[in-house]
């Protein structure tokens, strides 16, 4: 069993400091991926309930092809190829209804959360939802052990799409030689084949 990471030497909005959200009927929230594939905690103060759909991180890739090819035109993706429905969710302004993934055989999960309830996201599981009516939730990412080599992805992915990680990739670093030394060199070799990575 992993004992969560901490990333407590520096202030990461969402991730050191929780952020409270206040919801009102059918307020959404769009399509996306926790900050740098981190997992996620939203526990249901007080309201109404909120409607989430998300679906498995092993999905992640079909979810994101679907989305490029049946979601977006393609001369609003502003990267080309398999990174564009990426890209787009970074700016989490991507709003359409879960059948368009289901159509494709894109595997959906559907929770209600209510009051006094947690729902928690997984790194890489894309999710959305709208609340039931006016509800206060507090949400907060973090880490296990086992998010650090998604953290490496995360960084890759930003770097080769010229945009600032969420976590810079030496604070990283520091915590992955804290908390891990299990990654093996076949997975480095399978991350810098991934991404090209030049030496």
């Amino acid at each position: 069993m992993c004992a969560p990471i901490l990333l407590n030497y520096c202030l990461f909005q969402g991730v050191t400091d929780p952020t409270f959200c206040i919801g009102m009927l059918f307020s959404l929230f769009a399509w996306h991926v926790k900050d740098h594939y981190l997992y996620s905690i939203n526990y249901h103060h007080c309201g109404a309930s909120k409607t989430w759909f998300g679906m498995p991180s092993d999905a992640t890739l079909k979810f994101e092809k679907v989305v490029k090819e049946h979601v977006y035109a393609n001369d609003i993706l502003s990267v080309k190829g398999e990174d564009g429905a990426f890209d787009m969710h970074l700016g989490k302004t991507t709003l359409f209804p879960p059948n368009i993934l289901l159509e494709h055989d894109v595997p959906i999960l559907k929770a209600i959360q209510k009051l006094r309830e947690f729902v928690i996201t997984f790194p890489m599981s894309y999710h959305t939802g709208f609340s039931h009516g006016f509800n206060c939730d507090e949400a907060m990412n973090f880490a296990f052990g086992d998010w650090f080599p998604l953290g490496v992805i995360a960084s890759l992915h930003f770097a080769h799409l010229n945009r600032v990680p969420f976590i810079p990739h030496e604070q990283q670093g520091e915590a992955v030689n804290f908390a891990i030394g299990d990654c093996s060199l076949e997975f480095f070799i399978f991350l810098k084949k991934k991404f090209k990575v030049e030496n």
